[in-house]
């Protein structure tokens, strides 16, 4: 994604090299961020079904989205993220890729879900 800023997706390992250049967002559903309890480092959640009040809040910055899978849910965010023209792109495998390559988690607070 560093070099080619058209991209729509990119890798856990390369989200994680990626480090402070980028804003990760956490858009899984209420239920199943809650009902996994486990959250990337430094996520920051937003309500997958109400991003048009709060993406402005990103614009000019960098964001990866991410849900459990990386299907629907965070490519329908990047997509309404993009077409905003914030420079967006999604987790590949979502969540469950994340945690499958060994890449560190953390609690989710009682106050973010």
């Amino acid at each position: 994604m560093s070099q080619n800023h058209n991209e729509i997706s990119v890798s856990a390992t390369e989200l994680e090299t990626l480090g402070d250049e980028i804003i990760i967002l956490d858009v899984r559903k209420p239920a199943a961020r809650s009902g996994s309890g486990l959250a990337i480092p430094g996520a920051r959640w937003r309500h997958p079904f109400d991003a048009a009040n709060w993406a402005g809040e990103f614009k000019g910055m960098r964001v990866a989205a991410y849900c459990v899978h990386g299907h629907e849910v965070s490519q329908a965010v990047r997509g309404y993220l993009a077409d905003t023209g914030i420079e967006a792109v999604l987790l590949e495998g979502g969540f469950e890729a994340w945690k499958q390559s060994g890449l560190p988690v953390e609690p989710v607070a009682d106050t973010d879900a």
